[in-house]
C-alpha cells in the first residue's frame, strides 16, 4: 500500500511540474528588439507608408512612400505609437477616406499588406501581432478584407535607399550590415520628417549632397588662397572651376523646384488634376458597394464607376509624361553639374602641388569641422527656403483628405458624373 501510494504521489509530482513549466511557458514575456536596431515596417493599402520602430518598441517616424500615403498621413501623429497602433489608425484612416471600401466587394479588393524587416524572434512576433490588429480593425469596421503579409527589403535595395537618403559613398554603404543600414535610413527619415513628399525629399538630398561637395572644396580654395605667393595663379584657375560647378548646382536646384515642387508649375497643378481624380473614383467605388447589385440604381452607378476610372487613367497617364519629361530634362542638367566637378578634380591632379597636399592635410580637421557645420546647419536652410512650400504643401494634403472624407461620408457619388 505504501508503495502504490508513493508511487501515486510521484506521478502527481511529476504532472504538476510538466503543468507549472507549461505555465511558465504559455506565459513568457514577449521578445523585444535587440538594442540600438531599428525595424522597419510598412503598410501597403495603395496608400504605401513606412514606418521605423526604434529598440523600444516605438515609432519614431512616418513617411509616406506614395502620394495617396502623403494624404493618408497627413496631420496625423504616429510617432511615439506602438506599430499595433499605427496599423490600427492605417485602417482605420484608409475607411474614412475611402481606400478601404465597405459593402459588396470582394475580400482581395480590400488587401493590407504589411512588411517587418529582420528575422529575429521579435520581428516575427510583431508580424503577428501587427498582422492580428488589422484584421481586428476590418473586423471592426465591418469590412471585408484580406491582410497579407510583403517581403522585406532585400540587403541590395536597402543599401540603395540608404545610399539616396544619405551622404555615404557607395563603398560606406557597402561596408555596412543591415543594423548600421537601417540606422542610417532612420536618421534620414527623422531629419526630413517636415518634407511631407517624395519630391521634397528627393530634392533635399541631392541638394545637399551637391551643396557639401561644393563646401568641401570651397574650403580648399579658401586655404589655397591663404597659401598666397606662387599660389595665386593656382587660386584663380581652381576658383574658376569652382565658380562654374556652384552655377551648374544652383542650376540643377533652381529647375527641380520650378519644375516639380513649385506650386504653379505644370507637374503638381497635373498631380492636383490627378488627387481630384482619384476622389471622384473613390467616392464612386465607395457609391456602388454601397447598393443592391442588381438593383435600379447600380447599372448607372457601375457606368458612372467606368467613366471616373478613365478620368484617372487619363490624369495618370498626364502626370506621369510630366514626370519623365522632367525628369530627362533634370539629367541634361545634373550631366553638367557632373562635368563641372569633374573639371575640379582634373584641375586638382594637374595644379596641386606637394606643398598644397600637405597643407591641406595639416588643416584636415579645420576642414572637417566646417564641413560638419555646414551639413548640420543644412536642413534648417532648406527649410527656412522653403517654408511657404511646405506649409502649402501641408494644406493641400490636409484638404484633399477632408475631401476624400467628404465624398465617403457626406456626398451622393452620382451627382459628381
Amino acid at each position: 500500500m505504501k508503495i502504490k501510494l508513493l508511487c501515486a504521489l510521484l506521478c502527481m509530482m511529476m504532472l504538476l511540474s510538466v503543468l507549472s513549466l507549461t505555465s511558465c511557458q504559455d506565459e513568457q514575456e514577449p521578445a523585444t528588439p535587440e538594442e540600438g536596431t531599428v525595424t522597419r515596417m510598412t503598410v501597403d493599402i495603395n496608400p504605401s507608408v513606412e514606418f521605423l520602430v526604434d529598440d523600444q518598441g516605438l515609432i519614431i517616424s512616418a513617411t509616406a512612400l506614395n502620394d495617396d500615403g502623403s494624404i493618408l498621413i497627413a496631420g496625423e501623429a504616429f510617432v511615439g505609437k506602438t506599430p499595433e497602433e499605427a496599423a490600427d489608425m492605417m485602417v482605420n484612416l484608409a475607411a474614412q477616406t475611402g481606400y478601404l471600401v465597405k459593402g459588396n466587394v470582394e475580400a482581395d479588393q480590400n488587401t493590407v499588406t504589411i512588411s517587418i524587416s529582420g528575422d529575429s524572434q521579435y520581428a516575427k512576433e510583431l508580424t503577428d501581432r501587427v498582422q492580428q490588429t488589422a484584421t481586428e480593425a476590418l473586423a471592426e469596421l465591418d469590412i471585408s478584407g484580406a491582410v497579407a503579409s510583403a517581403q522585406a527589403l532585400g540587403l541590395d535595395a536597402l543599401r540603395a535607399m540608404a545610399l539616396s537618403t544619405a551622404l555615404y559613398t557607395q563603398e560606406e554603404i557597402d561596408a555596412m550590415d543591415e543594423k548600421q543600414l537601417y540606422n542610417v535610413l532612420a536618421q534620414s527619415r527623422v531629419e526630413t520628417a517636415l518634407l511631407l513628399t517624395a519630391e521634397m525629399r528627393e530634392a533635399y538630398f541631392a541638394a545637399k549632397e551637391s551643396r557639401i561637395s561644393f563646401a568641401e572644396r570651397e574650403e580648399t580654395a579658401r586655404i589655397i588662397e591663404e597659401m598666397g605667393g606662387i599660389y595665386k595663379l593656382t587660386h584663380a584657375a581652381y576658383k574658376a572651376a569652382l565658380d562654374a560647378y556652384s552655377s551648374a548646382i544652383l542650376a540643377v536646384e533652381d529647375f527641380r523646384y520650378e519644375t516639380l515642387i513649385s506650386p504653379e508649375s505644370p507637374y503638381q497643378k497635373s498631380l492636383a488634376e490627378l488627387r481630384a481624380a482619384k476622389t471622384d473614383l473613390l467616392a464612386q467605388k465607395n457609391y456602388v458597394a454601397s447598393l443592391e447589385v442588381d438593383g435600379e440604381l447600380y447599372v448607372q452607378a457601375t457606368v458612372n464607376l467606368t467613366l471616373s476610372e478613365e478620368q484617372y487613367d487619363k490624369a495618370l497617364a498626364a502626370y506621369e509624361a510630366l514626370g519623365a519629361q522632367a525628369d530627362a530634362a533634370l539629367l541634361e542638367l545634373i550631366n553638367v553639374m557632373k562635368q563641372a566637378e569633374t573639371k575640379l578634380i582634373e584641375l586638382e591632379a594637374q595644379l596641386f602641388d606637394e606643398n598644397i597636399e600637405a597643407t591641406l592635410q595639416a588643416k584636415a580637421s579645420e576642414i572637417e569641422a566646417n564641413l560638419n557645420a555646414a551639413k548640420d546647419s543644412y536642413f534648417a536652410e532648406f527649410e527656412a527656403a522653403h517654408a511657404q512650400d511646405i506649409a502649402a504643401m501641408q494644406a493641400q494634403l490636409l484638404a484633399e483628405k477632408q475631401a476624400l472624407k467628404d465624398s465617403i461620408n457626406g456626398t451622393d457619388a452620382t451627382e459628381t458624373n
